[in-house]
């Protein structure tokens, strides 16, 4: 076994140090064929800073969540394994002992006051996701659904801070072609599909098909790899089989679907889900990206009101 340390530090849903009241700390092996609770302790009220110490096995690819509850709140929690304490250093990857992690936890009913405020936000950081001619007008994004705002916001974010050989994955981002509440369908240059898949940071992970809408008509996407870095948040990136000439700029590129899963397909990790969700749903809930993310370090364009 490992010793292991996290100082946990838990925030409010407008990134302020939590100052709520009294919460509750689980840790869960969630890689066993029933999920073990390995500590279960209840932490006072204003607890923002703790420092948890731990006794953890890698050696079969465990998985453990970490997960934070309080009243009126959805639970905040991120899934840890061997990877989460891999930093590199001096062109190698070493093992630490301790980590820092930040949870969030969100509203039981989470809104937020400036969603709208975001889409300048993201024009003033010069994102290709709301570039002249080939992404979203303010109109069109005034019009989306606050779930879809927060996906683009999201997805945004996390492209940013995702790298291959040093470079900002949303830096090979060409147009926006449609927004969904859980998935962005975006055009990319076509030399990012070979970097995908020839980088170890990327998973191969099953394709999608065709997706549902009439409009605009969207190709499959069969083609797709999986972020490897975190437990849960990571990025999904699924290309259309063929590149094709950009639309009025004859640039060749691939239509990408990419959305942020909640999870990377472990054997038990439905169940911890499950507990730790509130009120599951078929699509990917944006305000539980957008805590995830936060715990990964990246900020999106946009708070969430607290309670």
């Amino acid at each position: 076994m490992a010793e292991k340390a996290i100082t946990l530090i838990l925030l409010q849903a407008n990134r302020e140090l939590w100052a709520g009241g009294p919460v509750r700390l689980q840790i869960t092996d969630v890689t066993r064929s029933s999920i073990k609770i390995l500590l279960d302790e209840p932490l006072g009220k204003n607890s923002h800073t703790t420092l948890i110490k731990l006794d953890l096995l890698f050696d079969a690819g465990q998985v453990y969540g970490i997960s934070v509850d309080a009243k009126k709140h959805r639970s905040a929690w991120q899934l840890i394994n061997h990877r989460t304490f891999v930093r590199p250093q001096g062109g190698q990857e070493i093992e630490v002992k301790e980590i820092f992690m930040r949870l969030m936890l969100v509203p039981s009913q989470p809104s937020s006051s400036d969603l709208d405020a975001g889409y300048d936000r993201l024009r003033e950081r010069g994102s290709p996701m709301v570039a002249d001619g080939t992404g979203l007008t303010s109109e069109a994004y005034l019009e989306l659904k606050p779930a879809a705002k927060m996906a683009l916001l999201n997805i945004d974010a996390k492209l940013r801070e995702t790298y291959l050989r040093g470079i900002s994955l949303l830096s090979f981002i060409e147009a926006v072609r449609h927004v969904e509440v859980d998935r962005l369908f975006l055009f990319a240059r076509s030399e990012l599909k070979r970097m995908v898949d020839d980088s170890s940071d990327f998973a191969p992970a099953p394709g999608h098909d065709a997706p549902d809408i009439e409009v605009p008509s969207l190709p499959a996407h069969p083609h797709s790899w999986k972020h490897r870095l975190f437990g849960a948040g990571n990025l999904q990136l699924s290309f259309s089989r063929s590149a094709e000439a950009i639309p009025g700029a004859g640039k060749q590129v691939f239509s990408v679907d990419t959305d942020i899963d909640l999870e990377r397909g472990l054997a038990h990790v439905g169940e911890f889900l499950t507990n730790h969700l509130l009120r599951p749903k078929k699509k990917t809930d944006q305000t539980q990206v957008y805590a995830l993310l936060f715990s990964q370090g990246i900020t999106p364009a946009y708070t969430i009101d607290p309670v």
